[in-house]
């Protein structure tokens, strides 16, 4: 484990490679089975709500039903989560030639929306769990083979692959001693 501040993080995200290939994996980290869609964080419910406005015009008329539904957010407070249709697809996934993407984050990249989309979706497939403060995991799910192996066939670092969204969760300063840590050239309290 290295202590970075207030954050442990496990030392492989600091020794892993990984490069998302969604034509391969075809966006299965939205797909996946299990009930609840992506965490978030209590601060992320209301801009999850908000941001359905903007994302319906990128999904399916299944994922608008079920939104009018059901909502787009369920849980309670610490335990908050996207909705999911038929335990498995998160009600924001659309399908742009067979691979899913976020309908949230095709909003952002359309300028209208300032969230992106869940913090947990941004730093996928690094976990965030709380142990009396965060404590960071890379969890290697069967679905993301692909991105091990493309991550390893290029060389990249998880953390370099993660950058925007390790910028996003824990400021520049940070990353740079995550990044640090992980190309070997930490100072001192850095591990």
């Amino acid at each position: 484990m290295i202590t970075l501040d207030h954050l442990l993080i496990d030392e492989s995200v600091f020794t892993s490679t990984f490069a998302c290939d969604l034509q391969r994996c075809k966006g299965a980290c939205c797909t996946l089975p299990g009930g609840a869609g992506a965490p978030l964080a209590d601060a992320e419910v209301d801009l999850v709500r908000a941001a359905v406005e903007h994302a319906l015009p990128y999904l399916s008329e299944r994922s608008r039903s079920y939104i009018e539904a059901h909502g787009a957010v369920e849980g309670f407070p610490g335990q908050y989560a996207t909705t999911c249709i038929d335990d498995k697809d998160c009600v924001f996934v659309m399908y742009d030639g067979g691979v899913a993407t976020c309908a949230i984050e095709k909003a952002w990249h359309a300028g209208a929306t300032d969230f992106r989309k869940p913090l947990s979706c941004h730093l996928f497939p690094i976990r965030v769990a709380n142990f009396g403060g965060p404590y960071l995991h890379y969890e290697k799910f069967d679905e993301c083979a692909p991105g091990r192996a493309l991550g390893e066939q290029l060389g990249l670092p998880l953390v370099v692959a993660l950058k925007d969204a390790l910028v996003r969760a824990y400021g520049a300063e940070i990353y740079e001693r995550m990044l640090a840590v992980a190309n070997g050239t930490a100072g001192e309290g850095d591990e």
